[in-house]
């Protein structure tokens, strides 16, 4: 579960503006969890997330 949340509080944390700052693209999110999978992030836990977003939301 703890891996899980790792991935989905980074996004999270990373897309939302800030008072400081303003959130960040998808497009460097993503490139910022393959760049750190294998290391801070489970590399399975990253590979299912980015599997989300090649998927067609339902609708």
């Amino acid at each position: 579960m703890a891996r899980i949340l790792t991935v989905a509080d980074t996004v999270d944390a990373m897309s939302a503006d800030r008072p400081y700052r303003k959130g960040r693209p998808m497009e460097a999110i993503v490139a910022e969890l393959k760049r750190c999978s294998g290391t801070q992030f489970d590399p399975v836990m990253v590979e299912a997330f980015l599997s989300t977003l090649k998927t067609p939301a339902a609708g």
